[in-house]
C-alpha cells in the first residue's frame, strides 16, 4: 500500500549563465517549451515508483549564496564554455558544503567550444 510521498527539496545554484533554469525545465517538463525563469520559485516533479510510492523532488533556482534554508542538497550548474565558471568552482562548494551536491556540466553539447571537461572539473572537486 502506497505511502506519504517522499519529498525533498532541491537547490539549484551556479554561476549567472550555467542553465540553472534550462536544467529546471529540462527535468520538471521534459522540455524547453514551458521553460520560464522563476528564480526562488518552487517547480515540482513527481514519479510513482514500481512499489507504488510517490517520491517528489521540489527545484529552487538560488542566485545567492550560502542558502540558509532547509534543503536535501544541491545541483551545480556549471556552463563548460565559460572558463569562469570552473574558477568560481572552489568557491561555491565552499558555500555549499552542508549537504551533498551533484555537479551538471551545463551547454555541454557545445563541446566543440568548451573552455573546460569533465575530468577538468573532477581536478578541482578532488574526484
Amino acid at each position: 500500500m502506497p505511502g506519504m510521498p517522499n519529498i525533498s527539496k532541491i537547490l539549484v545554484v551556479g554561476p549567472r549563465g550555467s542553465g540553472k533554469t534550462s536544467l529546471i525545465c529540462r527535468i520538471v517538463f521534459d522540455s524547453l517549451e514551458e521553460c520560464v525563469q522563476v528564480p526562488g520559485q518552487f517547480m515540482k516533479y513527481s514519479y510513482v515508483t514500481d512499489d507504488g510510492n510517490t517520491v517528489q523532488f521540489l527545484f529552487k533556482e538560488v542566485n545567492s549564496l550560502p542558502a540558509p534554508e532547509k534543503k536535501a542538497g544541491y545541483i551545480l550548474t556549471l556552463n563548460s564554455n565559460n572558463k569562469d565558471d570552473i574558477d568560481l568552482l572552489p568557491k561555491i562548494l565552499e558555500m555549499i558544503s552542508d549537504k551533498g551536491v551533484v555537479v551538471a556540466l551545463c551547454k555541454s553539447d557545445l563541446h566543440y567550444s568548451a573552455a573546460f571537461w569533465v575530468d577538468d572539473v573532477k581536478r578541482v572537486v578532488g574526484n
